[in-house]
């Protein structure tokens, strides 16, 4: 037996020698948890055999069990239960009516092989502790899937935007043209509103409706229409119409008394129509088709001043036809009135008329200044020039015809007198014909249209000359002709080349001139005769004798020919010694004073004799 002291003491020992009670318990509950996993694992392993392929105990899809179901019988029996969901549409109001889109087109259905390996998936996942919880809550508790729509959302969402395209307008702009009829002037073609469907609001809605499980047999959405305003609208076209028929009607210019009209049709081919930056549409005009335009009115409007003229009653001079103001039309000037006009017409007005810019030109002899010479003028000059009637002058015609033109032509103080200006042209229509003229040398009886024209030319220059005015162009002919005076004839010509020789003089005095043309017939002879009809101004004139240099006598030849009869002599040209000739005119004023003085130089040439005999 032990001692109190000793059982103490070996009951501390044997406690301290056994396991605690916590300890013990830990023990035991790992051994239990071996041997429970041992038995989970083989009832799991059995109870995974048995459903293999088979949906676990507990799942469902809705209210549709499919415990215990292989996938084709579980996708049956969803089927069976959720039928009809392609049968129904999609119906889009739009402005043209509905468009309808059937459920099928987008394959709209039940997500039935998804649903299924979802139902097959659960208890399926995890480690054999985390199924088999899982495998005994899903039996007792069960799990319901939530069954879903499947459809093609890229198909519908394209399908909507398809729809909305096909709605689409695009707005057409209202124009203005000219029209081909020149009488219609601008037609207006009407403008268009156009529309625009944007699609993405409505995509969105009915992709979240049809998705919906309990989503009805018919999806109705309204399309959003925008309207599309044209850029240009028929008004903004028919305003800009109406202020190009304002910019494009009749101008008038108006000089003096006389309106020179320029019609609509020359105005509206300038315009055509644009719109501006502030989306606003006008007409615009090309005004640099403005100058060519004016050269046309300008030929019209422009006039050279007319002289005032007189007229010889009995031997006494009367100023009778008035004189007139020349006008050149100052196209830069008139064409900036146009432009302001035009412009102003854009703004709004309604100006037809102008008042264009002018350079004015007085006459040299006005109407009051010929009335108060008349009465003083006389006749203060004359020449009076032979010819034969003959071939060479159209007989006569080609020296009188020019003659009666300058009849009654009126050189007004400090005026200038050119003879082809005072002519004009010449021509068959005028009554001149061919006549002499010398060519290359020689005299060719019908070598030129108004030969023998210098008869009237060289009678007028001595006249002139005579009468002591400021002498101006002049040319001796080739050779010397006897029937003018030696070194003061004068030839006039415009030859085909286009060179030009005329006769010219100034009126240096403050008087006007009349000049008196004469035809004058005596039997066989013809007479050319110039009057000169002024104020007397005591002017004296000197003309020096000639003074003759290096004469070149010529000689005279006969050639035989067949084309006149044997015997039969003609001559063609007749011999003319070639000389120098020089002539001095000094003209001087009332008290003596020299107030010309010039050297005519003429240096004629010579021309051998020539006389054809029939052999």
């Amino acid at each position: 037996m032990l001692e109190p002291a000793q059982a103490s003491a070996g009951a501390e020992a044997g406690a301290r020698n056994r396991p605690s009670a916590r300890f013990r318990f830990a023990v035991a509950f790992l051994v239990g948890l071996v041997v429970t996993m041992g038995m989970g694992a083989g009832a799991m392993y059995a109870y995974d055999q048995h459903y293999s392929g088979r949906i676990l105990p507990g799942v469902s899809v809705g209210s549709v069990p499919l415990s215990g179901m292989t996938r084709d019988e579980a996708r049956a029996a969803l089927d069976s239960a959720y039928h009809g969901y392609s049968d129904g549409r999609i119906v889009l109001d739009g402005p043209d009516g509905a468009a309808v889109i059937p459920y099928a087109e987008i394959d709209r259905h039940l997500a039935a092989d998804a649903l299924v390996d979802e139902a097959m998936a659960v208890g399926r996942d995890g480690t054999a502790v985390d199924r088999a919880v899982a495998n005994a809550r899903t039996a007792v508790r069960g799990v319901a899937i939530a069954p879903r729509i499947s459809f093609d959302a890229q198909k519908l969402a394209e399908r909507i935007a398809a729809v909305a395209d096909g709605l689409g307008i695009e707005p057409v702009d209202a124009t203005v043209t000219a029209s081909a009829d020149p009488k219609l002037g601008f037609v207006v073609a009407a403008g268009h509103a156009g529309r625009k469907v944007d699609p993405t609001g409505v995509t969105r809605a009915v992709t979240t409706q049809v998705a919906a499980l309990d989503a009805p047999a018919e999806v109705t959405a309204t399309l959003p229409v925008e309207t599309l305003e044209p850029t240009v609208t028929t008004e903004e076209a028919a305003a800009a119409h109406a202020a190009a028929r304002r910019i494009a009607s009749d101008i008038t210019l108006v000089v003096d008394s006389k309106k020179y009209p320029i019609d609509t049709t020359r105005i509206r081919p300038w315009i055509t129509f644009t719109s501006t930056a502030d989306g606003g549409y006008q007409p615009v005009v090309d005004t640099t088709q403005i100058p060519t335009l004016l050269q046309g009115v300008a030929a019209k409007i422009n006039r050279k001043a007319v002289n005032a003229d007189f007229r010889m009653v009995g031997t006494k001079v009367r100023a009778i036809v008035d004189s007139k103001t020349g006008y050149t039309l100052d196209e830069a000037a008139t064409a900036k009135q146009l432009e302001a006009l035009l412009a102003a017409r854009a703004a709004g007005t309604a100006s037809t008329e102008i008042r264009p810019a002018l350079a004015v030109t007085e006459p040299a002899l006005t109407t009051a200044e010929a009335k108060a010479a008349a009465p003083k003028m006389k006749k203060i000059s004359s020449w009076t020039t032979y010819f034969p009637i003959w071939e060479r002058n159209n007989f006569g015609a080609n020296i009188w015809i020019p003659a009666l033109t300058i009849d009654g032509y009126v050189v007004g103080p400090h005026e200038t007198f050119d003879f082809w200006k005072a002519v004009g042209s010449v021509s068959i229509s005028k009554g001149y014909g061919l006549g002499g003229a010398i060519i290359n040398g020689k005299t060719e009886p019908q070598g030129a249209l108004a030969g023998g024209i210098c008869s009237c030319s060289t009678t007028l220059f001595n006249a002139a000359l005579r009468a002591g005015y400021q002498m101006g162009a002049r040319r001796n002919h080739y050779y010397q002709i006897d029937r003018y005076p030696l070194g003061l004839d004068a030839t006039v010509f415009i030859s085909a080349s286009g060179s030009t020789q005329t006769v010219s003089w100034t009126n240096d005095t403050d008087y006007p001139v009349l000049i008196r043309g004469y035809k004058i017939r005596n039997g066989n002879k013809g007479y050319v005769r110039f009057e000169l009809y002024s104020v007397p101004n005591g002017r004296k004139v000197t003309i020096g004798s000639p003074v003759v240099r290096n004469v070149r006598p010529a000689t005279d030849t006969i050639q035989y020919t067949s084309t006149l009869a044997p015997g039969v002599r003609q001559r063609i040209e007749s011999p003319v010694d070639g000389m120098q000739v020089w002539r001095t005119v000094t003209v001087r004023d009332a008290n003596g004073k020299i107030l010309h003085r010039v050297t005519y130089y003429s240096n004629y040439s010579r021309v051998t004799g020539v006389t054809l005999v029939g052999q």
